[in-house]
């Protein structure tokens, strides 16, 4: 089996039988597909593993820490896998270049942050030879996807920003509509906000400073802060508080597992989403 992506191709001679999974669209793929990892990526939730694929997580996979230029390649190596499952991982190419040569490893399609989760699944699908059960996957997951706009019907069009406040006195925002999170309101009927959709650059964030906070304005403003005390900081800002998303009751603050179910969307993730907090979303955007 083999699949190819920007990186190269990623051939398997026979069914892996030691698999690492590196993001959330990895790791749930392959939960999905009936297979348990070797090891994993270690997520940012307590206990190092999404509430989403806990359930389906029956080993106990060794939780690799992701540092700023994503997990150590020679911990990978330590586990002795057949198969190293990345499409979904930002730091791919620091990894692919330590590993890929040695391991069968996967990578994204189209860039960073940039490929949907369907093309992951499939990417997992077609290398464990279940490539019927991911069509199938795909399938249940779009007709989740798909009853959000027949339950809240009037959520087509409403405009969203989705930010995270990393550090005092900024607040970075999703901009690109090629980036995942962005993808994964729109399939929900919703828009980037204009202000937002406007800002220039070719990154899928951009960091503005307080005193341009407006920008995020939209119906549904969503935010996560790392820090308890960044969220009290932007809360107490009088240019947040003017707000008119603010004012009328559309800001939302997310906490970090309801922030990473689509910050890296996955085929148990979204319906996690879905479930725990698209009826406030709808609620915020005045659906």
């Amino acid at each position: 089996m083999s699949v190819t992506h920007k990186l190269g191709t990623t051939t398997l001679e026979k069914a892996p039988e030691r698999i690492v999974a590196l993001s959330d669209a990895d790791l749930d793929a392959l939960l999905l597909l009936g297979v348990q990892p070797v090891g994993i990526y270690q997520s940012l939730q307590e206990g190092g593993v999404n509430p989403w694929a806990k359930p389906k997580l029956t080993s106990n996979p060794k939780q690799l820490a992701v540092g700023e230029n994503g997990v150590d390649p020679e911990e990978v190596a330590a586990l002795n896998p057949d198969l190293v499952l990345a499409g979904g991982d930002y730091y791919v190419d620091t990894l692919y270049k330590g590993i890929g040569e040695l391991v069968p490893t996967t990578a994204y399609e189209t860039g960073p942050f940039e490929d949907p989760w369907q093309t992951t699944l499939r990417q997992v699908a077609k290398l464990l030879g279940k490539s019927e059960q991911g069509e199938q996957i795909i399938k249940d997951v779009q007709a989740k996807v798909d009853g959000v706009k027949t339950q809240y019907p009037a959520i087509a069009g409403k405009t969203f920003s989705i930010s995270q406040a990393f550090e005092a006195g900024t607040i970075g925002v999703l901009r690109s509509d090629q980036d995942v999170t962005v993808k994964a309101f729109n399939d929900f009927g919703m828009k980037l906000a204009p202000g937002v959709a406007a800002l220039p650059g070719d990154e899928f964030a951009v960091t503005l400073s307080m005193e341009k906070i407006a920008t995020i304005d939209a119906d549904a403003v969503m935010v996560y802060c790392t820090e308890p005390q960044l969220k009290a900081a932007l809360e107490a800002n009088t240019l947040f508080q003017n707000m008119p998303a603010v004012k009328r009751g559309g800001y939302l603050a997310f906490d970090v597992g309801t922030f990473m179910a689509l910050r890296n969307p996955s085929p148990l993730s979204i319906p996690y989403f879905i479930d725990t907090t698209m009826p406030a979303v709808a609620k915020a955007a005045g659906a």
